[in-house]
């Protein structure tokens, strides 16, 4: 079920707004890396990330729509970046979640490059890079995605 019923166009569950390094969320765009690994993710269902390319770049750049979710250990969180790329190697996933004895990795359906990337702080004046993520309502999500696909 969607939590945005204004539109059919948008994805089923909730959206975020994830900060990711340039390196990766280049990688997601296009269409490399389908899995982002996470130590920590949202109980809620998320449906749609649009991606933060934090700094240098600071901008809104795209959004990925999650396919599924999976918890697994180090060992399994491995398998599936191996599997299903994951934009790292073994040591750096290692390094990444020391002292995890779980952690996520979302499963990205299919990923889509901004027409137009932006700076944020044009849709949200008081914007903040979130930490890890932070919740957007749908009118919030609706906001972006007229943003940086604007010939939509």
């Amino acid at each position: 079920m969607s939590l945005f019923p204004e539109s059919s166009a948008l994805p089923a569950g909730r959206a975020v707004l994830l900060s990711i390094k340039p390196k990766y969320a280049d990688l997601i765009l296009a269409g490399s890396k389908r899995v982002e690994l996470r130590r920590s993710w949202p109980s809620n269902d998320i449906g749609a990330m649009v991606l933060y390319s934090s700094a240098p770049v600071q901008l809104l750049v795209g959004v990925a729509y999650v396919d599924r979710v999976n918890e697994a250990d180090v060992a399994g969180l491995w398998k599936l970046s191996h599997d299903y790329g994951g934009g790292v190697t073994e040591d750096e996933l290692l390094d990444y979640f020391v002292g995890k004895k779980k952690a996520y990795g979302i499963m990205i359906k299919s990923a889509k490059a901004a027409q137009h990337s932006i700076d944020p702080k044009v849709i949200f004046a008081d914007f903040v890079p979130p930490q890890s993520f932070q919740y957007l309502t749908s009118g919030d999500f609706q906001k972006v995605m007229h943003a940086i696909f604007p010939e939509e």
